[in-house]
């Protein structure tokens, strides 16, 4: 296989065979159930995103009527049967990390069934439009649950899902790191928002930092009241101010609270794309903690299911700290 132009894009191709490879976005079957001014909502209990609530949802089958697909999905996730009466729309979502998806959502009505999760559904329930959860999987389910909101006057609520996305294309799975001091950095320098500049601090380091270093945007940390850390496995070429992907696998806990986020790269090849845990990598614990140790106390390391719960967390506090209360 070899890549060439094709339509505007670089495609896999063949030049044997001529055969191209076209890739394609899965399509997903969703569906809005409402009764009493109320919509139902599943929690998932599989990762991506488990504990977080979609709409009742799945891929469509080779074949099958994307309406049916959504129809199969309600009767499997809460045991309710529906008839399929319209469709919102198709909504694009490339914050999954399994890969970029469309959505098509339906409008449902209720014919009969007891409500109860089946499937990989944890839990589902019925929402009033201001209680309905800002923890919402993925891109195309919030964007329709957002407009759903915004056309039942919860306008205010509609914002605080959509604020929720602007941490990372798929958080807290995959975050955004803003980097302030790349690897090789021994001045230090942070960003000033009174400034909205990247501006430099005075400190000098003693050693050239060993990994890339910045922030998460849209946190707030509760050690010092400002945007989580997060170091960078030091891969590829950054400079002040680059926007990266990242991976979270863990975080550097301590005592004072200002807690440190440990990331791989998600936008670049890495030798470190099969981990799944720092703790699989001794050598960059070490390398963290030799940071830090002479700043603060050390008191541990969360894993990564701690780190993006830590995340969630910061992620709430920003969102409850500019949203406005509805």
């Amino acid at each position: 296989m070899s890549m060439r132009p094709d339509g505007g894009r670089e495609r896999p191709w063949c030049p044997e065979c001529h055969w191209t490879y076209y890739a394609k976005p899965a399509l997903g079957a969703a569906a809005i159930i409402e009764e009493h001014g109320q919509v139902l909502l599943v929690q998932r209990g599989n990762e991506p995103y488990r504990g977080w609530w979609t709409l009742p949802t799945g891929f469509v089958e080779y074949g099958e009527d994307a309406a049916e697909s959504a129809a199969r999905e309600v009767l499997e996730e809460t045991g309710l049967v529906v008839r399929i009466v319209g469709c919102q729309g198709i909504f694009a979502g490339n914050g999954d990390p399994r890969g970029s998806a469309h959505v098509a959502v339906f409008y449902a009505h209720l014919l009969g069934g007891l409500l109860s999760p089946g499937d990989d559904a944890a839990d589902a329930r019925w929402f009033a439009p201001t209680d309905v959860p800002v923890e919402i999987a993925f891109e195309g389910h919030r964007k329709s649950i957002a407009e759903w909101l915004a056309a039942h006057g919860a306008s205010n609520r509609a914002s605080e899902i959509s604020l929720f996305a602007g941490t990372g294309p798929a958080p807290p799975v995959l975050v955004y790191a803003v980097i302030e001091n790349p690897k090789g950095t021994v001045d230090r320098i942070w960003f000033d928002a009174s400034k909205n500049d990247f501006c430099p601090t005075g400190e000098v380091f003693s050693d050239p930092l060993p990994m890339h270093y910045g922030f998460i945007p849209r946190t707030v940390s509760r050690g010092d009241l400002r945007e989580l850390d997060v170091l960078v496995v030091g891969e590829g070429e950054t400079s002040v101010g680059s926007v990266i992907a990242v991976r979270p696998i863990g975080a550097l806990l301590r005592e004072d609270a200002d807690h440190k986020v440990l990331a791989v790269r998600a936008d670049v090849k890495s030798q470190y794309a099969s981990i799944v845990d720092v703790s699989e990598e001794p050598a960059l614990r070490e390398v963290a903690e030799d940071l830090f140790r002479r700043r603060a106390t050390l008191v541990g390391w969360a894993t990564s299911a701690e780190t993006r719960g830590m995340i969630m967390d910061a992620q709430r506090t920003w969102i409850a700290s500019h949203a406005t209360a509805g």
